[in-house]
């Protein structure tokens, strides 16, 4: 019997290789095949997606699909893609795709070369677990490049909120970027949260004070230039303040290194700033 659906397969059983799936499912695709290394995300992944076949053993993908996804971590692309281009599979007209942030579509050319048209689509948020990476797919905005963009960028609007054409080198810079904002936000979270609690302060208290500042910097910092946005003793000139700053942070020298690289960084950018303006301000173009 012909399926009326189109079909698709999921190699890595990660959050955002299911999330992708449940998302599919949901839209009317039909998930044909899911394998992962390890046995135990296979199981989980069965609460949230019903595959026909659930595997740890890549040869037993054995018929065609009309979507094949790879989410796995960026060192093992590589692998998976070479043991799936050695499959008696006819892969002709399947539209294959990886969800790194980081690699171009061309590290698919193996399958590429068995038939199939590639691209990469790297979804531009956070999972921590896979109920939220679900939650979060429905408002994504996914970074879609390779030769089927357009069939991407089709795909992702309807289970996420938009697809985005970009170059190889300008999803490099979002993924780069992305990292600096969430995951490296994140630890710096962490690491002010940790000096808040040698200093006696609870986590309550902590976020009670610090959280909603967080949040406005990081609204202020999307929707005004650097020069209205920005406050604090850097932004004042307030040399006195930062040197009692660095030196209240003497017994944490991570955090110490970090406030000199930041405070380098947005001098810098201060200078870039008031330059541009004097010369808007004195008519240079």
């Amino acid at each position: 019997m012909t399926r009326a659906c189109q079909t698709f397969s999921v190699f890595g059983a990660s959050r955002i290789g299911i999330s992708f799936a449940y998302h599919l499912q949901k839209n009317s695709l039909f998930p044909q095949f899911l394998w992962n290394r390890s046995p135990e995300r296979l199981k989980q992944s069965d609460k949230w997606v019903r595959f026909e076949t659930v595997t740890t053993q890549i040869d037993e993908f054995d018929k065609p699909t009309d979507w094949l996804i790879i989410s796995v971590s960026d060192d093992a692309i590589e692998t998976i893609v070479q043991n799936l281009a050695k499959l008696p599979v006819d892969f002709n007209g399947c539209l294959a795709f990886h969800t790194s942030g980081f690699l171009s579509s061309e590290i698919l050319t193996p399958l590429k070369e068995r038939g199939c048209r590639i691209g990469s689509c790297h979804p531009v948020l956070s999972a921590p677990d896979v109920a939220t990476g679900i939650q979060r797919f429905s408002t994504g905005i996914f970074a879609c490049e390779g030769e089927i963009e357009t069939e991407l960028i089709h795909l992702t609007s309807k289970i996420g909120k938009i697809g985005l054409s970009l170059t190889p080198e300008q999803k490099q810079m979002v993924h780069v970027s992305a990292v600096f904002l969430n995951n490296y936000s994140v630890s710096l979270i962490a690491a002010v949260k940790n000096l808040c609690r040698g200093k006696g302060l609870s986590d309550e208290y902590s976020m009670l004070l610090l959280k909603g500042f967080s949040e406005q910097s990081v609204e202020s910092g999307w929707q005004r230039p650097l020069l209205e946005a920005l406050t604090g003793p850097a932004s004042r000139g307030d040399r006195k303040t930062i040197e009692k700053h660095l030196e209240f942070l003497e017994s944490d020298q991570d955090l110490k290194t970090l406030y000199e690289i930041f405070l380098k960084i947005t001098q810098n950018l201060l200078l870039v700033e008031k330059s541009k303006k004097s010369e808007n301000r004195n008519g240079v173009k």
